[in-house]
């Protein structure tokens, strides 16, 4: 397969997928989006493994990860202010946004935890 038709299946996977998921939030049916998640996964499967050539190299491979790891830290950094912020101003804030505060407090330490794990696991296998 070529790398331009390879491409637009991705695109038409991926377009399905977004109808999918609007027309069961339309109907509140989530079967439909868990349904629509797994067929697209199970297309893409299929359409890496009768791809031919070569998708990803090393540069692509460094790019990722360097886009992975700044979205990472943004969105932690991001989110570790939104936690500090409500639990800095809880008086003034309703009990149900202080709650979610809290609660994305305790995801940004398990995130960081996981993150120091992985890095430790890949530091020696690397």
């Amino acid at each position: 397969m070529q790398i331009s038709k390879f491409s637009i299946y991705r695109v038409l996977i991926a377009g399905g997928l977004v109808i999918a998921v609007a027309i069961a939030i339309g109907t509140n049916t989530p079967i439909i989006a868990l349904a629509a998640v797994l067929v697209a996964i199970i297309l893409a499967f299929i359409l890496e493994r009768r791809n031919k050539e070569i998708i990803r190299d090393e540069r692509i491979s460094q790019i990722s990860g360097k886009a992975a790891s700044a979205s990472f830290n943004i969105m932690l950094i991001l989110a570790a202010v939104a936690s500090l912020g409500t639990a800095l101003f809880r008086n003034q804030l309703p009990e149900n946004v202080v709650f979610l505060g809290a609660i994305m407090g305790y995801f940004i330490c398990a995130a960081l935890l996981l993150y120091m794990c992985f890095y430790a696991y890949f530091s020696r296998k690397l």
